[in-house]
């Protein structure tokens, strides 16, 4: 699933309205081009993609003197809809890349703190689940014989159990911060992303 996708959404409901260059410009303080690969194409690819879904909808704006035509967006109701589903797939699913996890991180405060505590637990007992096959794997498997594995399959599988472990250390440290009382979410503060609009500075 690729990050873009909801960090377009996300950008657009933040600001109510707003325009591929605006976007972008958000998009680019967050350095999401880094850690999310989005470009200035895939930007506007993904805006009037999100249009023809009618998760988004287009207000053409008329060139002034002073500034030129452009496009405006803002979210539908359906698109808040799919924001939301990409919210608790972000959270929730683990995958081999980082970027949609981490565009469900820059955004969590748009959701209350309860919905973001649900979602990371259950990405939590994911990771449980993942680290158990990778050492039920591990058990099973066999070095000697006729169906004997290369030997260095033995680094794969202690990769993956790193990996996963690390993960689960984690979040399972991120869900005490949460709990503790760490950062602002929907309906706590009005610099939180809770509704439409509502949005902490980028910079």
């Amino acid at each position: 699933m690729s990050a873009t996708r909801l960090l377009v959404l996300a950008i657009v409901r933040a600001h109510r309205r707003a325009h591929g260059y605006l976007v972008g410009q958000d998009l680019l303080a967050w350095q999401a081009d880094k850690w999310a690969n989005t470009k200035t194409g895939s930007i506007y690819h993904a805006l009037r993609q999100l249009a023809k879904e009618g998760l988004l909808k287009a207000h053409e704006i008329e060139a002034t003197e002073s500034v030129p035509a452009r496009t405006d967006y803002e979210i539908t109701e359906a698109g808040e809809e799919e924001f939301q589903r990409l919210m608790a797939k972000a959270l929730i699913e683990p995958e081999p890349r980082p970027d949609f996890f981490c565009a469900g991180l820059v955004f969590m405060s748009a959701l209350p703190r309860e919905t973001v505590l649900k979602f990371l637990r259950q990405r939590r007992d994911i990771l449980f689940e993942h680290q158990t096959a990778v050492l039920d794997a591990s058990g099973q498997a066999q070095w000697t014989g006729g169906d004997a594995l290369p030997p260095h399959v033995e680094a794969l599988l202690s990769f993956w159990m790193h990996n996963t472990s690390c993960a689960y250390d984690w979040v399972q440290g991120l869900i005490g911060k949460i709990e503790g009382g760490a950062y602002i979410f929907a309906n706590e503060n009005a610099k939180a992303f809770g509704q439409p609009g509502a949005r902490v500075a980028f910079h």
